[in-house]
């Protein structure tokens, strides 16, 4: 974690060189060793500390307290949970059940193999879900990337709880991430609506629930897990806008992210974006590689814009981030990112103005002709109006932006 703040704005001005061109080298090697991200780090370890002779009402009761006092259901895994839901909530054989046109697969199965139909819906540019007329609707966020909008059931099954969120949908549902031993990784159900989670937890079997132990020391396990992961989201974001100056997804309120979400500018071609972040050894992730659509989604019956639909998908990509990532480590992720947009022409895609206050001065660095950073997207009047660093909120002293820029950026 990081003890004083960085000037993400100012850490690499200058223009870099061109990927596998005048000896361009990546950001990190191919071997590079980092400490794993949040990903990888979800699973409780098999060798934790357990408690004797818990029962599921003490793993429960440390769970609710640990959330705010929600009302909660530990079940034996994900898939289970959901069926018992559609169960609780009368969902009737045949009814329509709105799900994201990327919905998992176990997601939709749960629905099919409760003999409902599947309603599935499109979303935006910022991935909102499109309006359903479906009496229930899943949400559901892929790794806690982005902030659901009015979500009633909420699905974030691949990720843990924020601990204390107040902010709560009427349902749900997260994974517990045990390493059981009989195969029953559990999963957390916490409510809102009162009366359906007396029905779920009266639905509940012996046979639906997790082991007890594991799911009380997950719980133990959470804050500090938490803590350390919300730090260094905030800091991967903050340097992708301010040093990339790209669209960011929000932090989660109710689910912990594993990374955070930077979009592709329109002005750039997905792929080639794509390609030169991955050609810096970024480790980064497409967010169709995670959850692309549905196959069904792209039927008669899918959803009606799924083509449209794939497009806003592809326009995102996913920056990995550890609880233990060292600043380094955190670099490591910004500035593959920041490179490909300088290349590209779209850095400070979201602030015009110093994306032309920039542009001047690698003009004046190396004259006409350069092949440093030159902007693609429209600049407005800001070159007219001769650029006021008074409105520009990542401006610094010019004689230290020129030091850096003749001293290059790697």
């Amino acid at each position: 974690m990081l003890n004083l703040p960085v000037d993400w704005g100012t850490l690499w001005l200058g223009g870099f060189c061109p990927v596998e061109a005048l000896g361009g080298l990546p950001v990190r090697g191919a071997d590079y060793a980092a400490h794993p991200p949040l990903d990888d780090r979800l699973t409780l370890p098999a060798n934790a500390a357990l408690h004797a002779e818990v029962t599921l009402e003490a793993a429960e009761a440390t769970w609710s307290e640990r959330l705010g006092g929600a009302w909660v259901v530990l079940v034996r895994d994900a898939y289970r949970a959901r069926r018992l839901l559609h169960q609780a909530a009368g969902i009737q054989p045949g009814e329509w059940v709105g799900v994201p046109a990327n919905a998992s697969h176990d997601l939709a199965e749960s629905v099919k193999h409760h003999k409902a139909l599947l309603r599935f819906l499109d979303f935006d540019a910022h991935l909102r879900l499109a309006p359903s007329s479906t009496r229930f609707t899943w949400t559901q966020v892929v790794r806690g990337l982005w902030q659901p909008q009015n979500a009633i059931w909420l699905d974030c099954a691949d990720t843990l709880p924020t601990p204390g969120a107040a902010e709560r949908s009427a349902v749900t549902l997260y994974g517990l991430h045990l390493p059981d031993a009989d195969d029953h990784p559990g999963a957390l159900l916490v409510f809102s609506d009162e009366a359906l989670y007396a029905e779920v937890r009266a639905l509940r079997q012996p046979v639906d629930c997790p082991n007890a132990a594991q799911a009380l020391a997950q719980c133990e396990r959470l804050s500090e897990l938490a803590e350390q992961q919300s730090a260094n989201l905030a800091e991967v974001q903050r340097g992708l806008r301010e040093a990339a100056g790209l669209v960011t997804h929000e932090p989660n309120r109710l689910a912990l992210a594993t990374a955070v979400a930077v979009q592709i500018p329109l002005e750039s071609d997905v792929a080639t974006f794509y390609a030169y972040v991955e050609q810096e050894n970024t480790p980064v992730r497409w967010l169709p590689q995670i959850r692309p659509l549905h196959y069904a989604a792209l039927g008669a019956d899918g959803a009606p814009d799924h083509r449209g639909t794939a497009t806003n998908l592809a326009r995102w990509m996913c920056v990995p981030v550890g609880p233990d990532y060292t600043f380094e480590e955190i670099k490591h992720g910004v500035l593959g990112i920041v490179k490909a947009a300088e290349y590209l022409g779209v850095r400070w895609r979201t602030n015009p103005a110093y994306a032309a206050e920039y542009a001047s001065l690698m003009d004046r660095t190396y004259g006409a002709g350069h092949d440093a950073y030159r902007p693609l997207f429209a600049l407005g009047e800001a070159i007219a109006a001769g650029i006021s660093h008074a409105v520009d909120p990542y401006h610094r002293d010019a004689a230290s932006a020129q030091d850096r820029a003749d001293a290059g950026a790697h």
